[in-house]
């Protein structure tokens, strides 16, 4: 897959190419009020699936046009081919009106560039350029998808524009484009400007890459950039020597809204729900002492924690209205391996509802215990006695959706959003 991505950049030759990974929280969800305490999340490639947004800008003579990608598989031969086309209007002023239909993402986010730094007004408006995405990262999986296309698009356009990291022309309002600003940015873009409720978690580390411990102190109310402090992204994977973790990712097959889910449970949180309220302190009490059995290497006690995560969820989501908690899909996935002898938890990353989890497992055992999962998983989709003894309380059409999940095996993503350079593709 990767090599069919880099041939399509050696046939274009553009002038910027990026790379943006894709995320999961260790402890979650607390992103729809994360502005109250601190959470570990990871940056993430897959070793097969790379799980990741990348994005090129080259000029082009008569004018601006968006490309989307889609990545045609047959019999592991890669074909990338063009999906969508669209000319992009350099109009800022009826952005506005973009900001429904299948393109508001990127709409958005030129505003919010356009509204952040006047330099880029400038040299966007006088620039022909083409933009072409191409994404791996399943849609709606509760893997950071839709953050990771925000902070590549605004920090290819930084780069291309050489506006990042650039103080020599900053205007008074402006603010400099940075790996922390863009993580800002990229949250606005949703919360504020597309009215879809999401954390800082996401964009915090898919902007800096690695392990990180966040601290979002003073952010609970979502103020606009300098109205607020920024969040301490503390990198822990390297000070603590760990150079990857135990995990198995597994993308249910159900789409998910997170922001749905978010905006339920914030609207909960502020208006004082007495439980609601409690079970969130109780995972942030999980989530500093995580901590501790990760810079151990203990897996198994991080795994305790992680059950516990688990069960505080499916509460807190049932206590929000959720009938099935976390969602049926994903307490259907993680029952059916959460047994096995070298696995030491399963939990939910992301909002739920449908969405991903992942496994934490002994680390000698990966290939075996992910093709038990996937085993495991064929036995609950086929057989529907089987189905019927262990979950006989669920509705037997979900099965149907668990036949588009997809398993993923992961390494730590070092670079976070990041500029591949020409000599990686030759």
């Amino acid at each position: 897959m990767l090599n069919a991505i880099f041939n399509l950049f050696r046939r274009i030759n553009p002038e910027v190419i990026v790379q943006a990974p894709a995320r999961i929280n260790l402890i979650n969800p607390l992103d729809a009020v994360e502005g109250d305490f601190w959470m570990p999340s990871v940056a993430i490639n897959g070793i097969d699936n790379i799980l990741s947004v990348f994005l090129y800008i080259k000029k082009t003579k008569d004018y601006s046009k968006l490309l989307f990608y889609k990545i045609k598989n047959e019999n592991n031969f890669y074909e990338i081919l063009i999906e969508y086309e669209e000319q992009l209007n350099k109009n800022f002023e009826h952005y506005k009106e973009k900001f429904v239909g299948e393109n508001k993402i990127i709409y958005a986010t030129l505003y919010r560039l356009y509204k952040t730094i006047s330099l880029f007004r400038e040299r966007f408006k006088d620039s022909n350029i083409e933009i072409g995405i191409i994404t791996t990262i399943p849609k709606q999986s509760g893997l950071g998808g839709s953050a990771a296309i925000i902070i590549a698009l605004i920090y290819g356009l930084a780069n291309y524009f050489k506006i990042y990291n650039n103080l020599s022309n900053l205007k008074e309002n402006d603010f400099p484009i940075n790996k922390d600003i863009i993580a800002e940015m990229a949250t606005k873009v949703e919360d504020q400007d597309l009215k879809i409720t999401a954390g800082y978690s996401d964009r915090y580390v898919i902007c800096r890459g690695g392990l990180c411990f966040c601290s979002y102190y003073g952010k609970l109310y979502h103020r606009e950039l300098s109205k607020e402090p920024l969040a301490i992204c503390d990198r822990i994977d390297k000070i603590y020597n760990i150079k990857n973790l135990p995990i198995i990712v597994c993308y249910s097959g159900v789409s998910h809204h997170s922001g749905n889910v978010h905006e339920r449970l914030r609207k909960l949180y502020f208006n004082g729900n007495a439980k609601i309220v409690k079970n969130y302190k109780k995972l942030a009490e999980i989530s500093w002492k995580s901590r501790f059995a990760l810079m151990k290497h203990n897996w198994q006690l991080l795994g305790k924690y992680f059950n516990e995560n688990t069960k505080i969820m499916n509460e807190i989501m049932i206590d929000a209205g959720f009938e099935h908690g976390i969602g049926l899909a994903n307490n259907i996935l993680i029952k059916i391996i959460e047994d096995h002898p070298d696995v030491y938890a399963a939990k939910l990353t992301g909002a739920g509802d449908g969405g991903s989890v992942f496994a934490l497992v002994n680390p000698n055992k990966i290939e075996y215990v992910l093709n038990d999962w996937k085993n495991y998983l064929n036995e609950i989709i086929e057989n529907e006695n089987f189905f019927n003894k262990k979950f006989y309380n669920y509705p037997l059409e979900i099965r149907t959706k668990l036949k588009d999940a997809k398993f993923f095996k992961v390494e730590i993503n070092q670079k976070g959003v990041s500029l591949i350079k020409n000599e990686y593709l030759i």
